[in-house]
């Protein structure tokens, strides 16, 4: 792997990129989660910078989207034609319509980003919450965002003023959809993120696989890397965030044969979680 890796001290850059963030996985199938869940991290916060500053940046071109061969890189599909975890977080970063929480004039805003052809209004719920699901403050705002424009709307100053950088988030939510911004205070590895505990149920459907997983505590980036289950199974989405008491559903394509214990193994489904240190690990 390292004869095949062509950027001069590629792997040093890698590592050096994933520093400030994570620690480094002792395993190699961690390390592979943890480096390509640090290249989704880094272009999906720059992509939810750049659309938040529309009209002024009205656009992004990722470089790269595919690989034409096996080789360590920053497409965001491989060389296979399976998605890597980028692939979700470019497909999350480019929805018609976004929701992110992003620093201006030392306050925080939230930034409604809209590229469909018709008016977004609605009700935009504040909460600043612990890791450990406890509201510590909250509030709302009406909003009215124009086809193809973006609006900002102010934080509540009491909202906005964290306590506990290490264990404290903030989320703005549309009301009555999924569509959500989240801001964290200190990076993963400084933070008090703890074990992820989780309940899965896998359901079979036409063509593969329903998996449902409820979060019993706060879990950052639920992921399903399905190809290590069947090279040929995918999932429609990935880098979940749930909060206690939160349940998603993946649908996940996959060949009959598939054992449904292998799409909630511990290789299978993969969190940020993980790749927090914590007191005696």
């Amino acid at each position: 792997m390292i004869v095949h890796q062509k950027a001069l001290e590629g792997n040093v850059k890698l590592t050096n990129g994933l520093l400030p963030h994570f620690r480094v996985p002792a395993d190699m199938d961690t390390w592979h989660w943890a480096m390509q869940l640090n290249q989704a991290h880094a272009v999906g916060f720059a992509l939810d910078h750049f659309r938040s500053l529309l009209p002024r940046c009205t656009g992004a071109v990722v470089w790269q989207l595919n690989d034409c061969w096996p080789v360590t890189s920053w497409a965001a599909i491989d060389g296979d034609g399976r998605q890597k975890p980028l692939w979700y977080a470019l497909k999350q970063a480019f929805a018609p319509r976004v929701v992110s929480l992003q620093p201006r004039d030392g306050a925080l805003t939230a930034v409604l980003g809209n590229d469909t052809d018709e008016e977004w209004t609605g009700r935009l719920e504040f909460r600043r919450l612990g890791f450990d699901g406890a509201t510590l403050a909250e509030g709302s705002a009406e909003f009215a965002v124009p086809a193809r424009a973006a609006v900002t709307v102010a934080v509540p100053v009491d909202v906005a003023a964290v306590g506990e950088p290490a264990s404290e988030l903030l989320a703005a939510t549309v009301t009555g959809t999924g569509q959500r911004g989240l801001r964290f205070f200190a990076e993963p590895r400084d933070s008090r993120l703890g074990r992820a505990e989780l309940d899965t149920e896998v359901m079979p459907v036409d063509g593969g696989s329903e998996v449902r997983v409820t979060a019993r505590s706060l879990v950052r980036d639920v992921t399903l890397l399905v190809d290590k289950a069947h090279p040929d199974a995918v999932v429609d989405e990935a880098l979940v965030t749930l909060l206690s008491g939160e349940t998603t559903t993946f649908r996940v394509t996959h060949p009959d044969g598939v054992e449904p214990s292998r799409l909630v193994a511990p290789d299978v489904l993969r969190t940020a979680n993980e790749l927090v240190p914590r007191a005696g690990a």
